[in-house]
């Protein structure tokens, strides 16, 4: 081999390894969050998890409804854990961006989980849906007080404290209500995958401290920061029970769906108290 042609296939080696180095370096960067990436690695990474199946048990009644609000009429849906439906305490679900009345029950399953924790010996309570709960900022809309609720209870659902749940920008809802309800309209709140900034973390750490909260969030989520952050102050606080954590998975269905069981058992607990 000539001189000139072995000092080519070394500087084409060190030139890989170079590559190699900066490739591993750049990944690096990504896992650290210093550079963007990372939360759109994952799913190709298997860091999401699949899909849980959902319990093996007959699932509660759903009841597709309706009523008129001053916007036009709003489609509610409500599932019930098993056949006693009057009294029950109720829990408000606000569902994500692309998400409607449904989701909760098609994507989520939740009369399954329901029925699953009346099992489980987790007090009973009703839920409810509704299509289109964000005003133009996705703030809570005051549709949810001041038409969904005064439904609820001529239907014989207990909502004097209401238990509240939301997924991604609802999971923010949910805890943006909380906050200006307080604790006494609001048993307790949980929230998967919220979709905080760090304005609302500021905002909810002074005003959500009395209300019992559940925030979960995946790893590998966007949000998963100042999901962690908020936690860290109201746990600082010590004003109300607050339970949840960052774990394993992804923004997506599977991780919430994963995180059910518990928040419901949650949400029971503290509407059994209201």
């Amino acid at each position: 081999m000539s001189t000139h042609s072995r000092r080519s296939v070394l500087i084409a080696g060190i030139g890989g390894a170079a590559a190699l180095a900066g490739a591993g370096t750049a990944y690096g960067l990504v896992e650290e969050g210093v550079l963007p990436g990372r939360y759109r690695l994952a799913p190709y990474l298997g860091r999401c998890g699949s899909m849980p199946p959902l319990p093996k048990v007959a699932p509660g009644a759903v009841e597709q409804t309706e009523f008129r609000s001053p916007a036009g009429r709003a489609r509610v849906l409500i599932g019930h854990p098993g056949p006693v439906t009057k009294g029950l305490p109720v829990v408000v679900m606000l569902h994500g961006s692309d998400g409607d009345a449904r989701t909760p029950f098609d994507t989520y399953g939740v009369q399954y989980h329901l029925a699953a924790a009346a099992r489980r010996g987790v007090a009973p309570f009703a839920v409810a849906a509704i299509d289109d709960w964000a005003d133009d900022g996705w703030g809570p809309s005051p549709v949810i007080t001041r038409n969904l609720l005064p439904f609820l209870r001529d239907r014989g659902l207990s909502t004097t404290r209401i238990g509240l749940l939301g997924w991604s920008i609802g999971g923010r809802g949910a805890l943006l209500l909380a906050s200006a309800l307080g604790p006494g309209r609001v048993a307790a709140v949980a929230a998967a995958s919220p979709a905080l900034s760090g304005g609302d973390v500021t905002a909810l750490a002074g005003g959500l401290g009395r209300v019992p909260a559940s925030l979960t969030c995946g790893r590998d989520d966007a949000f998963a920061i100042p999901t962690k952050d908020l936690l860290a102050r109201l746990r600082a606080a010590r004003r109300a029970e607050v339970t949840g954590g960052i774990h394993p998975g992804c923004h997506d269905a599977a991780f919430r769906r994963r995180m059910l069981p518990d928040q419901i058992a949650f949400l029971g607990r503290h509407l059994a108290r209201a």
